[in-house]
């Protein structure tokens, strides 16, 4: 089955579902998709367990309604966006496992195997920096109509992934371009609808991570490992920021281990490295868990094993990766 026209899900009862702790580019995605409906009324957009601080303004200052852990019964359809795997759908997986009706997906990733993808029905484009940048062009080839709203959430779904245009494209900018005009907006006045002031606590959270971090050199690059409590996310980009070409910083909380990863994204694009692809999707093979996310920014989800194993079992696969790419051998050194 193809992915269908926009028309399938007029006046039908959908749940346009994002991934759990909803960022602004997932939520943007699902909600632009929602007011592209003339027939709404029993559509919902739904969230797993919560949104991150991002996609909360985003929510507050844009007047947009969702709801936390939906009940699925309720639907006929449901519309996952901007995720790959069951797994970034937290404990809202299982559920979805038994789920009886359509489900659909809106993405950007790369696609992994799964019960999921083999359930439902894809709509994918890798070389997209965003979600709403793919739901943007199936919008605008089933000629839905665009207001205001809805073109700057689709315009802040491709500033927040796409970091203010460090990773991006031409087709990405074209499409800028045209939100732009459609939003009735200026672009710095995009950002103040989803920016968020680092709190203490995340900024304390960055510090310690470069406290305890690891530090390894692998032939003439640089690769750093941290264990947090919180703001995995920002632990990672912390250490890039502070040198390292890849950083890792892993946590756990109530059995759930988050490993997070950044890599410097010329690094990425100059090289071919992919975090999915040369570090998350083999550490499944050795520790219970998987992985998503973009070739420059991903993250593992897991139970059952030590954080610290896991840390130095990604740096070493980033050691192998660029052993292959160098074609030859060399120590990973550790620096006290």
């Amino acid at each position: 089955m193809k992915f269908p026209a926009l028309s399938f899900f007029e006046g039908k009862k959908n749940l346009f579902l994002c991934h759990a702790g909803a960022d602004v580019d997932s939520l943007a995605s699902a909600e632009a998709f929602f007011l592209s409906l003339k027939k709404n009324r029993s559509s919902m957009v739904g969230v797993p367990e919560h949104v991150n601080l991002s996609a909360k303004a985003m929510a507050e200052n844009l007047g947009l309604g969702f709801e936390l852990n939906p009940a699925l019964k309720e639907f006929e359809n449901v519309v996952l966006f901007d995720l790959n795997s069951p797994e970034m759908l937290g404990g809202f997986g299982e559920k979805l496992r038994a789920f009886a009706g359509k489900i659909f997906i809106i993405d950007h990733h790369a696609k992994t195997g799964s019960w999921l993808s083999e359930k439902s029905v894809a709509l994918v484009d890798s070389d997209a920096v965003s979600c709403t940048q793919v739901v943007y062009g199936y919008l605008e080839k089933n000629r839905a109509k665009i207001s205001p709203l809805s073109a700057r959430l689709l315009a802040c779904g491709i500033i927040a992934d796409s970091a203010r245009f460090a990773v991006s494209s031409k087709e990405a900018f074209l499409d800028m371009a045209q939100l732009l005009e459609k939003s009735g907006v200026s672009y710095p006045e995009l950002f103040s609808f989803f920016e968020v002031k680092k709190d203490v606590s995340e900024r304390i959270a960055a510090l310690k991570a470069a406290r305890r971090a690891r530090v390894f050199r692998s032939f003439d690059k640089i690769i750093s490992v941290t264990q947090v409590n919180s703001f995995e996310a920002t632990a990672a980009m912390s250490l890039v920021f502070l040198g390292a070409h890849v950083g890792f910083a892993g946590g756990e909380k109530e059995g759930k281990i988050l490993i997070s990863g950044r890599a410097l994204n010329n690094f990425s694009s100059r090289t071919g490295f992919d975090l999915v692809k040369h570090v998350f999707g083999p550490l499944s093979q050795k520790f219970s868990g998987s992985g998503g996310g973009h070739a420059a920014a991903a993250a593992f989800n897991g139970r059952g094993f030590p954080i610290e194993e896991a840390l130095f079992e990604c740096a070493k696969l980033v050691h192998g990766f660029l052993e292959k790419e160098t074609g030859k051998t060399s120590q990973l050194k550790e620096y006290d």
